[in-house]
């Protein structure tokens, strides 16, 4: 349960599994429209993650989580966020008026992971979704939250709003959860 509002806003689900004779992978799970998380897998489910920005909100080990069903479920139950995640909001708006469009945005704690080669991390995928410039954006974050950076990228290439594979980026933070900036100006 997520604190009141619409979608994941940030908030992650990551299951480490391991097959018998693999190594254990990490399968990242969207939220439905309804806040819940389901996944099918093949091994041993071995951890249960739920992050936001690389914060570590609650982390469920072998241990802690329960034993599939009969039918080879793992049920956890409803793992209650809303006290330990406070909501947070800034406008992301353009400097000059002239650029609109569409832009991804990443959170992180910390600066963002650079690729083996020094490279920015691309916000091509499924988890940064595609947001209209001149949107109120709205982030959870545990409360004490320090050091978060938000990294926006445009798309790539002459077909703007479509390709996404490491665009012009703009970094922003540190910021702490206690002086959220209100808006993020883009250049």
């Amino acid at each position: 349960m997520l604190p009141s509002g619409s979608g994941s806003r940030g908030v992650e689900v990551l299951l480490q599994v391991a097959a018998s004779a693999d190594a254990p992978r990490t399968l990242w799970v969207l939220f439905d429209d309804d806040g819940r998380v389901s996944q099918s897998y093949r091994g041993t489910l071995n951890e249960l993650l739920v992050t936001t920005g690389g914060f570590d909100v609650v982390r469920l080990g072998a241990d802690d989580l329960p034993a599939p069903d009969r039918a080879g479920r793992v049920d956890v139950g409803t793992i209650d966020l809303r006290e330990r995640l406070a909501r947070r909001r800034f406008l992301l708006r353009e400097s000059d008026g002239d650029r609109a469009g569409v832009v991804r945005v990443g959170m992180w704690s910390g600066p963002p992971p650079v690729g083996p080669r020094g490279e920015p991390v691309s916000l091509g995928s499924r988890q940064f979704p595609e947001i209209l410039v001149g949107t109120e954006l709205e982030w959870l974050l545990p409360h004490d939250a320090r050091d978060v950076y938000f990294l926006v990228e445009r798309p790539d290439g002459p077909s703007r709003g479509t390709a996404w594979r490491s665009g012009e980026q703009q970094l922003f933070g540190p910021f702490r959860a206690a002086d959220f900036p209100t808006e993020l100006v883009l250049r």
